[in-house]
């Protein structure tokens, strides 16, 4: 009784999504609260077009972590029935993201660095600041990274979290993206540098461009995992369609120069970090 109970509520649930994609219309997923018989009669029907699944994912955080590189992935990805998204840190101690110290947040991890499974369908890492530059350099972040890239099927990034996994050597001879700034410091882990929002390369590795690009990432691997119709669900549910306040302004090749040029003035610095711990990182590795 109880299998068919899960099975009753996970159809419903299929309905309602696939009435959001317009696939199918709203008053068969009334039709299906009403008759306790068509939820099973139809089960099979919507599953041709909204494909379950059991993928095993987990986002890296560590502290001062860009949130919306993390939280923008993963409100799509845990959007797929079946499938299991987890944080995973060092420690299942809270994480504060970037800025948390001024009034943001912190994230409970669910898994540990040592209980994290070795064979995950997906693993990605998010990007930030002076806590990127910190894991860049972190031996144990390196190391995790290492260990579950051998046998995690898809190694992913948004933003300079692309800079963590050159760093562990894992982007070498790729394709890759990061944030428009750091594509050049890509060279120095050995990977092509490449603008564009995301950027698969093989069917192992995937980067996504600055913060934002993480929610089409987001979307891309659900299309990639479950297919179109349903990234198509999950969108429209999330009700992704920017509009930005200045459309072209979060691309350096369309915004306002001036902007472009102060913001490239005020990080350089910065730039430069990155790309000594970079070196750093990796002379570590090779020694």
């Amino acid at each position: 009784m109880n299998q068919q109970n899960i099975s009753r509520r996970d159809a419903l649930r299929l309905l309602a999504l696939a009435s959001a994609a317009g696939a199918i219309a709203p008053q068969l997923v009334s039709a299906a609260e009403t008759n306790s018989t068509e939820p099973k009669s139809l089960h099979g029907q919507i599953q041709e077009q909204l494909r379950m699944g059991s993928e095993q994912i987990a986002i890296l955080v560590y502290p001062e972590f860009t949130a919306l590189d993390a939280l923008g992935p993963h409100y799509a990805l845990a959007g797929m029935m079946g499938a299991t998204v987890r944080f995973v840190a060092k420690t299942l101690d809270l994480v504060p993201c970037e800025g948390a110290s001024k009034g943001g947040f912190c994230v409970k991890p669910q898994l540990t660095f040592a209980d994290c499974p070795e064979d995950l369908d997906l693993l990605l890492v998010p990007g930030g600041l002076t806590g990127t530059l910190a894991a860049i350099e972190d031996k144990e972040t390196i190391k995790f990274l290492q260990s579950r890239a051998a046998k995690t099927k898809l190694v992913g990034s948004v933003c300079t979290g692309s800079l963590v996994l050159g760093a562990a050597g894992l982007l070498k001879g790729r394709r890759a993206t990061s944030h428009w700034q750091m594509l050049e410091v890509l060279k120095d882990v050995g990977a092509t540098p490449v603008s564009e929002r995301v950027v698969f390369d093989g069917t192992d590795r995937v980067t996504a461009a600055g913060v934002s690009a993480g929610l089409d990432l987001g979307f891309e691997l659900v299309r990639r995992y479950r297919g179109d119709f349903y990234a198509k669900g999950i969108q429209l549910l999330g009700e992704y369609d920017p509009h930005p306040t200045f459309p072209g302004g979060g691309n350096p090749k369309t915004a306002d120069p001036t902007v472009v040029n102060m913001l490239n003035m005020m990080h350089a610095p910065l730039v430069e970090k990155f790309k000594e711990a970079i070196q750093h990182a990796l002379a570590k590795s090779n020694r």
